[in-house]
């Protein structure tokens, strides 16, 4: 059997506003620079020795690609939502973790409660953390929806 194992991945976030709910989650995604493809929604394990790269490249439009995303969106006016991933890299790089984490908050919440749930996800599996990693998007809604999103991204080149 043939295993697709990522090569590259990439931590993202943004955080916009939109004509709705819908449209502000889809222009963090334009902002990202992954809102012309379709996205598939992984659980949170990253494979072994994968690189980690700093620019999103270039994707075909309408790519079927690999990403662990938190968001929210809010059309509450005055709210202050945000969206957080946090990696955990084990010691021996033979692997890692993400969690994912939206919620009515600020960004300083959001890292706290990802950081955590990294912490707690290395102890029960007798894993030992050598870096911890975080991404966050906040934004506070005015007059329009909004939405947070962050995301890693899983590339297969």
């Amino acid at each position: 059997m043939s295993w697709i194992t990522p090569k590259k991945a990439i931590m993202v976030a943004a955080s916009a506003e939109g004509g709705t709910k819908l449209n502000a989650f889809d222009n963090a995604l334009l902002k990202m620079g992954i809102g012309n493809v379709n996205l598939v929604k992984l659980s949170s394990v990253i494979p072994a020795h994968i690189e980690w790269i700093e620019k999103m490249p270039e994707v075909p439009i309408g790519m079927l690609l690999p990403t662990v995303y938190a968001h929210i969106e809010s059309d509450e006016p005055g709210s202050t939502i945000s969206a957080a991933l946090g990696v955990g890299i084990s010691e021996d790089n033979n692997g890692g973790l993400i969690y994912e984490y939206s919620g009515y908050c600020t960004k300083e919440e959001a890292i706290e409660m990802v950081k955590k749930m990294v912490e707690e996800g290395f102890r029960v599996r007798g894993w030992k953390l050598k870096e911890f990693k975080v991404v966050v998007s906040e934004i506070t809604v005015k007059d329009k929806p909004a939405a947070a999103l962050a995301a890693v991204v899983m590339l297969p080149y």
